[in-house]
């Protein structure tokens, strides 16, 4: 199944930066390293997510 919290993508934004990869207004995010995307940790980056964790996440 294809994982909501990423839209099957793999990759979520970056909380730290907005999305924007850059922080304070002129430094590279460190957490996303300057892309702006993380690898979603729902479905450890593979955009794909099992029905029972589907169901696990949901309890």
């Amino acid at each position: 199944m294809r994982c909501k919290s990423c839209s099957g993508e793999g990759l979520v934004r970056c909380s730290d930066c907005s999305g924007e990869g850059i922080d304070y207004g002129i430094h590279k995010c460190e957490t996303c390293s300057g892309e702006g995307e993380l690898a979603c940790s729902t479905c450890e980056g593979t955009g794909k997510i099992g029905l029972l964790d589907k169901l696990k996440s949901k309890a």
